[in-house]
């Protein structure tokens, strides 16, 4: 049985800050950009995108250090949750148009944008700490 003292608490914190961080940066230097330059017919604040993808950050920081799983990994986790995301919670203009089975050309790449911009947010992060062994 391993022995919790403070010193490893402080280590395990450390380590979480310093995951945490790279998926911050990611999120304010990639996702940030993307959903404020990317035009939408819904009204988009800086501050809520930050404090959802603090919190979007905080479950997939936990995610990586709790299961170690590769970019791939993450990225798809990340997929997978941002979908659930926006067809339970967000529900955009095209995930209206797919309930209504009015799939057109725009509304497929619609979908792939979206993909791809859900990937980001777990998966590049989870590459660069694996890729530069920050933690």
């Amino acid at each position: 049985m391993k022995v919790i003292t403070k010193e490893n608490m402080k280590e395990k914190l450390f380590r979480f800050l310093k995951v945490y961080a790279v998926f911050m940066a990611v999120a304010l230097v990639i996702n940030l950009p993307m959903e404020m330059l990317i035009p939408t017919p819904e009204e988009k604040h800086a501050s809520g995108i930050i404090i959802f993808y603090s919190l979007f950050n905080l479950a997939g920081s936990a995610v990586f250090l709790f299961k170690n799983y590769k970019h791939l990994m993450m990225g798809l986790l990340s997929f997978i949750l941002g979908f659930v995301f926006e067809f339970t919670f967000m529900r955009p203009d095209w995930v209206m148009n797919i309930y209504a089975f009015n799939i057109t050309g725009e509304i497929i790449l619609t979908v792939i944008i979206s993909a791809v911009y859900w990937f980001i947010p777990w998966g590049v992060p989870a590459y660069i700490i694996k890729k530069f062994k920050i933690v």
